[in-house]
């Protein structure tokens, strides 16, 4: 398994984590709280009117701390225009088909939601101009799908406490992978742990120390210089929220 992990290169996908348990994974009605608010936060200026309908929400396999759903939405755009120059803008609709959003935990007990927020001008992108004043050309009722469930998304459960661990504890000896969002393999974030408190890069050529206090990794010098893991449990640990490492023997 070293062998083959140390050759591959940055498009090889990622072997999953271990999921945790259900109880603790957020509901697809979660994601269209949380996915909703961000889309509407995005509203383009000169558009009076946001709507965003969920057609299909998907969840997959639990990655860690990484939940991903599959989603297929429409975002409906309507713009008043300038009636008074007898310009009544446009409604424009875009469809989101089968695309995948990841929820993760933040720092302060809500969701955090990635993937692509816009739909660019093409076949998954329609816009027709309106008739008349206050009068939309893609009426909201002809349109299928459903908005989020009304109300704040429900705060996000605790993660696991990691293990207490002290300054003198240490990571598994032997190399580590990072992973990004979609699971794909960091080979740049790769490392090898050669002894306690030392590492090196894949290739042995980069060097550099660390330190674990609380659960949280430190590392000064090397490729990882700056960097800090944190919610270390096992063989595991994050660097943000969309990465995270863990041990091959």
């Amino acid at each position: 398994m070293k062998r083959f992990l140390h050759g591959l290169g940055f498009s090889i996908a990622a072997l999953a984590f271990s999921p945790l348990a259900s109880a603790q994974a957020p509901t697809a009605d979660v994601l269209k709280q949380v996915l909703q608010q961000s889309l509407l936060k995005l509203r383009p200026v000169g558009i009076s009117e946001r709507n965003v309908l969920f057609q299909d929400v998907r969840a997959g396999t639990p990655h860690d701390t990484r939940y991903p759903f599959q989603v297929t939405l429409l975002i409906r755009d309507y713009e008043p225009g300038y009636p008074a120059n007898r310009y009544y803008g446009n409604t424009c609709v875009g469809r989101m088909d089968k695309s995948q959003f990841d929820l993760s935990r933040d720092d302060f007990g809500g969701w955090i939601v990635q993937g692509a927020m816009t739909v660019t001008h093409g076949p998954d992108k329609t816009c027709k101009p309106n008739p008349s004043a206050g009068v939309s050309s893609i009426p909201l009722a002809s349109l299928q799908g459903s908005a989020a469930p009304a109300g704040a998304p429900p705060a996000a459960a605790a993660a696991p406490a990691p293990a207490a661990r002290g300054a003198g504890s240490t990571l598994a000896a032997g190399e580590w992978a990072c992973y990004g969002t979609g699971g794909r393999l960091l080979i740049g974030l790769g490392f090898r742990v050669v002894s306690d408190g030392k590492y090196t890069d894949l290739d042995r050529k980069n060097s550099g120390t660390f330190t674990l206090q609380g659960g949280a990794i430190t590392f000064r010098g090397g490729h990882l210089d700056g960097q800090t893991g944190r919610n270390l449990r096992g063989n595991h640990f994050d660097i943000s929220g969309s990465v995270s490492c863990e041990v091959f023997h």
